[in-house]
């Protein structure tokens, strides 16, 4: 057996140990995944349930309606036609399919073929894909807190953020599993597959876009401490999702830059470094949800940002919830929302050793209750709560 590597000893260049490697991987068998995956199972239960109560409320057609509501529909509409609808073909620089990523449409496409419709292939696929993401943040935990690794993925999981994961027909499902199997396949120096994994994720959303930065410094670490050079093969791979991405846009609009352009005037995504405030000022007269969540973002945020960036994590995973904090707090487009907020996940799995045992089982049933609220609330009310 390995030695155990003194959490504060910095020979190891993840700064990390509290159990050996083949015990992680003891731990890692599929029996003790059981009660992760009863919880998502018990999750989607109820975020079942809660897209019927949105129909019922909204007098949908059917509980697909609230499943695809906000931007699932675009991610359901490019998976039936694709990235030739009005909007690219023509040029204009409105909301369009070309703002989402092809990765999770694909994956609904796929599901079509099996004569299922559109709608419901989002959602046979998003439990699949959602599985295999409940799966990906375990295996991460497993690496990062060990000794609590069955509650840290359990509070990752009941997070009010992953209502959009696992109850709407967001990319976030595929995009998040993408980045927990990312991350952990750099922890275990599988470098072409954790670059593959980034490819994926990267071209699946564009937030995803700070992986190739974390596999950047990780690789810097390899090269300089064990002259793993191979290590660069996820530095090159992670980015090609994305950049894939946009240069089909590019080609088939006539524009190569057009994929910034449709983010800028539709919707607003750019750089601005004071946005956060004018954010927070603004929110008042914007209706009673925007000016709150604001408020309780940030204080998420900041709190799950110090935790992170205290503790004895790998330096790729501070990097990694550092980068997606800054994206959050300059881009007027995403903000410290419940839904952006889930993807600083790594940054959950500190809570059970952060925080007491009696506060920390608060917490999760806090979370519990919120996290059916979030998805009601985004189904039937959402403009007046604000966008997602």
């Amino acid at each position: 057996m390995e030695a155990v590597i003194d959490p504060e000893s910095k020979a190891s260049a993840w700064g990390f140990a509290s159990l050996a490697s083949d015990t992680r991987d003891c731990h890692a068998s599929g029996r003790n995944f059981i009660p992760v995956l009863g919880l998502y199972i018990a999750i989607r239960a109820a975020l079942f349930l809660c897209n019927i109560l949105a129909a019922v409320i909204t007098r949908a057609p059917n509980w697909l309606g609230p499943f695809s509501a906000w931007d699932g529909h675009w991610y359901i509409q490019v998976a039936r036609s694709w990235y030739g609808a009005p909007g690219l073909s023509s040029g204009q620089l409105t909301y369009a399919p070309g703002g989402f990523e092809p990765g999770w449409p694909a994956l609904i496409k796929f599901g079509s073929f099996f004569g299922l419709s559109y709608p419901g292939s989002a959602f046979l696929m998003s439990v699949i894909a959602g599985a295999a993401t409940a799966y990906a943040i375990w295996l991460l935990s497993l690496e990062l807190v060990p000794e609590h690794s069955a509650m840290a993925a359990s509070a990752a999981l009941m997070f009010p953020g992953s209502a959009f994961a696992f109850g709407i027909a967001y990319s976030e499902v595929l995009s998040i599993g993408c980045v927990a199997a990312a991350l952990f396949l750099i922890l275990r120096r599988k470098w072409v597959w954790a670059g593959v994994a980034g490819m994926i994720a990267t071209g699946t959303s564009s937030l995803a876009i700070v992986l190739p930065l974390v596999f950047a410094v990780e690789a810097l670490l390899a090269i300089r401490n064990r002259r793993e050079f191979g290590s660069i093969w996820a530095v090159v791979l992670s980015p090609l999702g994305f950049i894939g991405f946009a240069a089909y846009l590019g080609y088939h609009s006539g524009s190569p830059f057009y994929w910034w352009k449709l983010q800028g005037t539709a919707w607003g995504a750019r750089i601005e470094l004071g946005f956060i405030f004018h954010w927070i000022v603004s929110g008042a007269g914007s209706g009673w949800g925007v000016y709150w969540i604001a408020m309780a973002g940030l204080i998420v945020l900041a709190y799950l940002i110090v935790s992170v960036i205290r503790s004895n994590c790998p330096v790729g995973v501070k990097v990694y919830c550092a980068a997606v904090g800054v994206m959050l707090l300059i881009n007027p487009a995403l903000g410290p929302k419940p839904r952006f907020l889930f993807w600083l996940f790594p940054s959950l799995f500190l809570l059970p050793r952060n925080l007491s045992p009696k506060i920390f089982s608060l917490l999760l049933i806090f979370m519990a209750f919120l996290l059916p609220v979030v998805a009601i609330a985004y189904t039937t009310i959402g403009n007046v709560v604000a966008q997602p």
